[in-house]
């Protein structure tokens, strides 16, 4: 169940992905950077000064307003921040939109487990995982498992892109890095205040963990690989993985942001490029549905979702919306 649970949030880290907002390469030509010419809406609020706080965006369109407020998990669990215009916001929210969420219930589970993890783990018979492994990817593997302080038991029998996304959950767990914030704190302080809080909408975890049990073996590796190289980049940005989104440094995020490895993972399998775009329109979406009651509501959106041309800011523009950064 654990696993299952840290491929739920893997799965939600794919979704956020930067490449959901264009046209996707074919797998084999995925890139470690994917080349994006950026939201021009985005861009806007690179060229002037930041106001403090992480970056969040005013929406208007026909009287109602909405505050978004642009995410980037994981944080660190100690990250302390405060942004003044999201606490006035929040005086006069009556609704607090978040990210979708898995739907995992207890059929789900029981189906998961009966089908061998949904095509994600190796036949009982095979090799155990690090047995299986290129020396340069198990000593790798290895040397971040006991970072993590974990046995090679939790990993052994699954496929290796799938080992590497649960190691890495276990790595961020282990250092101190939450993959649950901003999120959480925004519904805490929802929840001060009285607001209402209400995920977008849901997702099926069932055909993404589907769509990634078909990967081929090569691709397994290069999935694992590209996991690795980000539990590396994390472990080494530690001190500023969570204040540059604090400060509002839309650059340093967006270079940390354009290397996603569940995204590139998902890119790899047929299927995936249409799962991501479906969450990005989605998401646009859900927020065109709050523009459209009276009254004022933030949301929550990874900047993932915002950073990329035709993203989720550049979309609401599109439908007529008018966007700007407020004032400090």
């Amino acid at each position: 169940m654990r696993s299952l649970l840290a491929l739920s949030a893997v799965a939600a880290l794919a979704l956020a992905s930067p490449a959901a907002a264009q046209t996707s390469p074919p797998p084999q030509t995925v890139e470690l950077t994917p080349a994006d010419p950026g939201s021009a809406v985005v861009s806007e609020l690179l060229v002037i000064a930041r106001p403090p706080g992480p970056a969040l965006w005013l929406v208007e369109k026909g009287g109602a307003k909405l505050y978004v407020l642009g995410s980037a998990p994981p944080l660190p669990h100690q990250l302390k921040w405060d942004s003044p215009r999201l606490n006035r916001a929040m005086d006069q929210a009556s609704l607090v939109l978040v990210p979708p969420e898995a739907s995992v219930g207890p059929l789900q589970v029981t189906k998961f487990f009966l089908t061998g993890g949904a095509g994600l783990r190796q036949s009982m018979f095979g090799k155990r995982l690090e047995e299986r492994l290129p020396p340069d990817l198990r000593g790798r593997f290895v040397n971040l498992r006991e970072q993590a302080q974990r046995t090679a038991v939790p990993y052994k029998d699954w496929k290796p892109g799938v080992a590497g996304f649960i190691l890495m959950s276990d790595f961020r767990q282990a250092a101190g890095i939450s993959e649950a914030k901003p999120v959480s704190t925004v519904e805490r302080m929802a929840k001060a205040k009285g607001v209402k809080v209400k995920a977008m909408s849901q997702y099926r975890l069932g055909p993404i963990l589907g769509v990634v049990g078909k990967l081929s073996e090569p691709d397994q590796l290069a999935c694992l690989n590209d996991a690795l190289t980000e539990i590396e980049y994390d472990a080494g940005h530690a001190t500023t993985i969570g204040t540059d989104w604090a400060d509002g440094d839309l650059a340093s995020v967006r270079a940390r942001y354009s290397a996603s490895a569940a995204q590139r993972c998902l890119l790899r399998a047929p299927g995936g490029a249409a799962l991501l775009d479906q969450q990005i329109a989605q998401s646009a979406s859900a927020l065109n549905e709050a523009l459209a009651r009276p009254g004022v509501t933030i949301a929550v959106v990874d900047l993932a979702f915002l950073l990329p041309a035709n993203g989720v800011l550049d979309r609401l523009r599109a439908a007529g919306a008018t966007v700007t950064s407020p004032a400090s």
